[in-house]
């Protein structure tokens, strides 16, 4: 393919893309998008009211003298132009309310997304991220120049009135700043995506040291980090450099372009006026509207960058959460306190190998079963499957006869309890974590939860009690124990139904973990089932029964014979084995 044809693929490509992209925002936001072309092309109409104001004064009223046409013609200009400031606030003022309303919109959609998605949990910041892009190019009113390019054939039609010769300049100027345009963007394009690209692996360097600073300053790692962070800043700081430098070329050639359409059409409209072919008015009024026909251009490319950041990331977002649709449900009752796991395998996220074999069980009001088996058996993807946080890879798991998987999140995530093995704190207080985020909690209720996971102590003691901030933004300076426990507590709030639990005495010292293990077996005196991964032998003691997984085969035990199974105490009658109970 000749570098011609090239190009002109890319045109096409990029105006495909471009059209695609109005008409998606179009179908987003239809009122403010048409509400705002409308605004824009009363403004475009109102801007003729310079021109023609000179043309009146330039050729009528210097030579008729007449003072009462030049106050009159004075007034009704300053009014149109009153009315053209007007529909520019109104325009910027549209602009503002449409990135309000790609904010909550599109937010919405991406916290569905992250409720429904197994697999997008690590990619809601970069998703909110793009949100903010997309919310700056309406806030930061780029969208104008846009809205205002398809009225320019209009101030080129004016300027082909006027004269062919005036016109034929600005249609030949105003396509080749077009031009310019289209190949700032072909320019840009790639050195502007590996810059986004690496400048996206240091920031989650940068968020990975913040993380584990511990860690990296117990084993010196910090210094040998600064060093990968610096290559990868240095990088990006090269290919934003390059491509700043490419489009400051041609943002530089269009604005000097301008300069040079201003010159000529100035010099053209005063040889015309000297061969008596136009009015000296004319040349005034011509100038200014080919100004404003070509202002659009220059303004597109000027902020080229930002425009295809800002595309780019519509469609990331668009593609993201093209299927997400909010589906009306109803809310049922409390479930039985009854969970069956039938014919049930386990997988890792996205993988087809189970980690866990087909398997059943049953258990009932006030059961616990300690999940037991080496490091990356599958105990925690097995929890998080039968909270309805991963798919089962085949089988089924119900809460009082209720699939969890095809149950919402929203209405079952109240009947279920979950404690990962990193309790994480969100920012807020103390009380909001534990209620759940919840706008209004009732403060008993958290009290009460509080105290069932042994936690309320703790928590007087803190700065300021239940109210103290807690989370990265407020620093966090609790200990690992702390939050487990107001994550037990958090777990525990509303009665749920189901508790699960993954090494919940990890993080604890004795008497906090004998602590948690009388909370569990007061729960379980409340009716709750406890599914409780652990190799903590008090926790797996207090259980009715022991789930143990051994390459992927699934056994199940009463606690009594597991432990002594453990222990060899088995009698030689006994197979090696654990047998499944019934």
């Amino acid at each position: 393919m000749t570098m011609a044809a090239n190009t002109e693929a890319q045109a096409v490509s990029s105006n495909n893309r471009n059209i695609a992209w109005f008409t998606s925002m179009n179908r987003e936001l239809p009122t403010y998008f048409k509400t705002i072309l409308a605004f824009s092309f009363v403004s475009n109409l109102l801007l003729l009211v310079s021109p023609l104001y000179m043309l009146q004064v330039y050729d009528r009223i210097l030579t008729s003298g007449s003072t009462d046409t030049l106050i009159w013609l004075t007034l009704i200009a300053v009014f149109l132009l009153a009315i053209y400031g007007a529909t520019e606030v109104g325009k910027r003022r549209l602009c503002a309310l449409a990135a309000e309303e790609v904010d909550a919109k599109f937010s919405e959609r991406v916290f569905r997304h992250f409720d429904a998605e197994p697999a997008s949990g690590g990619e809601l910041p970069q998703r909110l991220m793009v949100i903010s892009r997309v919310r700056g190019f309406f806030q930061n009113q780029t969208l104008l120049p846009f809205l205002d390019l398809p009225f320019a054939p209009l101030f080129l039609i004016l300027m082909f009135v006027i004269h062919p010769v005036i016109g034929a300049i600005g249609f030949v100027g105003g396509a080749i700043l077009l031009g310019l345009a289209i190949l700032a963007e072909f320019k840009a394009r790639d050195v502007n995506k590996r810059a986004a690209a690496v400048s996206s692996q240091a920031f989650e360097l940068a968020s990975g040291l913040a993380r584990q600073r511990s860690a990296m300053v117990a084993m010196g790692l910090a210094s040998n980090a600064l060093e990968r962070w610096r290559e990868a800043i240095l990088v990006a700081r090269e290919l934003n450099l390059e491509a700043g430098e490419r489009e400051g070329r041609y943002s530089a050639a269009t604005r000097s372009g301008r300069q040079i359409l201003q010159i000529l059409i100035l010099g053209a409209g005063a040889s015309l006026a000297i061969a008596q072919e136009i009015s000296p008015g004319t040349i005034v009024a011509g100038s200014i509207i080919m100004a404003r026909a070509l202002a659009p251009i220059d303004q597109i490319v000027g902020s080229w960058r930002s425009v295809a950041q800002a595309r780019d990331a519509w469609e990331r977002l668009e593609e993201s959460v093209a299927d997400e649709e909010e589906h009306a449900f109803t809310a049922l009752p409390r479930p039985e306190a009854e969970l069956a796991m039938d014919r049930l395998s386990v997988a890792a996220p996205g993988a087809n190998a189970p980690l866990i074999h087909p398997f059943g069980i049953v258990l009932s009001k006030g059961q616990v079963v300690s999940i037991v088996g080496q490091n990356g058996s599958g105990k925690t993807t097995l929890l998080q499957t039968v909270a309805g946080v991963w798919p089962a890879l085949t089988g089924s798991v119900h809460l009082g006869k209720r699939d969890v998987h095809d149950w919402p999140n929203v209405d079952r995530g109240q009947y279920v309890g979950y404690v990962p093995q990193n309790v994480e704190l969100l920012a807020g207080s103390v009380a909001q974590n534990i209620a759940r985020m919840q706008a209004e909690p009732d403060a008993e209720e958290v009290i009460t939860a509080a105290r069932q996971a042994g936690a309320h102590e703790m928590i007087l003691q803190l700065p300021n009690g239940y109210e103290t901030q807690v989370g990265s933004l407020a620093g966090d300076s609790l200990s690992a124990g702390q939050r487990q426990l107001i994550g037990l507590a958090r777990a525990l709030y509303g009665d749920p139904v189901l508790l699960l639990l993954d090494e919940p005495s990890a993080n604890l010292d004795e008497a906090s973990a004998r602590q948690v293990a009388l909370s569990l077996q007061a729960a379980a005196d409340r009716g709750v089932i406890i599914l409780v991964a652990t190799h903590d032998r008090e926790l797996i003691g207090g259980s009715d029964k022991v789930l143990a997984i051994q390459k992927g085969a699934v056994s199940i035990a009463k606690a009594s014979e597991y432990i002594a199974f453990v222990k060899g105490e088995q009698t030689t009658r006994k197979s090696s084995k654990l047998g499944v109970v019934k």
